[in-house]
């Protein structure tokens, strides 16, 4: 008995190819395809994805049911945190290099897996694998999971046949990136928690200690200083219309988000975080990191340098930063050398340029870019750290004004009547 499956599979020029075809299961369906010379990717079959792992989707990736037929809702994350992904790695490499096969291999460790989501992928790749497909193709399908830096180096780990190693490669490669979030975060989430709270203490001033001032000027019948009729002024609006200050908010937050999202938008915002004093000086240097860290671990597996750089630049987080990058792919399908269209734009400092200049020179470039990489993971450390001194005085300096700028003025008309008693 034939079953009619929809179907999605590699050429032998790596295009994406998807059609119909009849076959009696999906191995047939993979013999069938390896004829006119394609990988089998992924297949539904009648219209149904095919049960992987024992599981059959029912809504998505959220109802299904189990190998036992019983209906399960899963609501916990879909995909792998990054310390799963690097603990996925570590593991698929060892068992590589100890002899264990690949199929069998990562039958293993989907069933380890905690996020479902990377359990089925995981479950797919192993399907597609048995149905002739190469480790590289198979995690292609799964975005989401594998970047395109994470397929490239394993594409380039199967050409080369030192899979596992590049995997060792891609986990310390992770870690260093993991390390660079955290930094960010580190930078941003202080100084936003100290505004944060900020704004509760004005608030709570303005609807709880404000308005007692109020009432008792009231009584006094006195003409307030110009200060205090402002805040006072405020703090009337705010406990009246406080919800169409919300609402304003709102409004002006989707905006940005809408204004982010257009192309135009995030390239002149990514601009402006690039220029912003200590921010901007930040950033440059952890993407100049990034950038040495991923070429050098993408040239050491073998990866060319034109794909190292297009990848680099899909992966940069940064607008300006992947149109640099770009540029300087441009240049080199040129004809030019790397380190000139690098020094071009005033991006990379003159220390970076010239060490790739003398790795191009002495066939060392993978191993100059490794060195630039560690360097600056020492000056972003340095960098956070002196960001975090120099925010947290700034900010107390902040909430000190704001508040005392409220007590001032709630004060003044006592001070003036003390004046005039005088």
């Amino acid at each position: 008995m034939t079953t009619k499956y929809s179907y999605k599979a590699k050429d032998n020029a790596g295009r994406i190819r998807s059609g119909l075809a009849s076959a009696s299961d999906a191995k047939d369906l993979a013999r069938q395809l390896r004829k006119k010379g394609l990988i089998l990717i992924s297949q539904r079959g009648e219209g149904k994805e095919a049960a992987i792992g024992g599981e059959t989707p029912i809504l998505g990736d959220f109802i299904y049911k189990d190998a036992k037929g019983a209906i399960q809702i899963s609501l916990g994350s879909s995909n792998p945190s990054a310390k799963e992904l690097i603990i996925f790695s570590k593991q698929f490499a060892t068992m590589l290099a100890s002899g264990v096969p690949m199929i069998q291999s990562l039958g293993i460790l989907a069933n380890q897996q905690s996020a479902r989501g990377f359990k089925l992928a995981l479950k797919k790749v192993e399907q597609a694998i048995e149905n002739g497909s190469t480790l590289s193709v198979a995690l292609a399908a799964h975005p989401q999971i594998f970047d395109n830096l994470y397929i490239a180096m394993v594409g380039a780990g199967e050409a080369s046949g030192n899979l596992d190693s590049i995997l060792i490669k891609l986990t310390s490669y992770i870690e260093k990136a993991e390390k660079v979030k955290s930094q960010i975060k580190a930078a941003m989430s202080y100084p936003l928690i100290v505004f944060i709270v900020a704004m509760v203490v004005v608030t709570g001033m303005l609807i709880y200690v404000v308005p007692v001032f109020a009432s008792q000027y009231a009584d006094s019948g006195r003409e307030l200083p110009f200060l205090t009729a402002l805040i006072i002024g405020f703090s009337n609006y705010f406990q009246t219309y406080w919800w169409m200050l919300f609402c304003f908010a709102a409004i002006l937050f989707a905006l940005f988000r809408y204004w982010l999202k257009t192309p135009v938008g995030r390239e002149r915002f990514d601009e402006i975080l690039l220029i912003l004093p200590g921010i901007g000086l930040l950033l440059k240097k952890i993407a100049v990191g990034r950038f040495c860290s991923t070429m050098s671990s993408m040239l050491q597996s073998g990866v060319n340098l034109l794909d190292g750089l297009a990848i680099c630049a899909a992966s940069s987080g940064n607008k300006k930063i992947e149109k640099f990058v770009l540029n300087v792919k441009e240049g080199l399908e040129q004809g030019r050398k790397f380190s000139e269209p690098l020094a071009e734009g005033g991006f990379f400092p003159e220390m970076v340029v010239s060490m790739v200049a003398v790795g191009e020179v002495t066939g060392s470039l993978d191993e100059m870019l490794a060195k630039v990489s560690e360097f600056y993971e020492e000056e972003v450390d340095l960098a956070v750290k002196a960001m975090l001194s120099m925010i947290e005085p700034i900010m107390i300096v902040f909430i000190g004004g704001v508040v005392g700028l409220i007590v001032v003025a709630m004060y003044l008309p006592i001070f003036d009547m003390a004046n005039n008693v005088g």
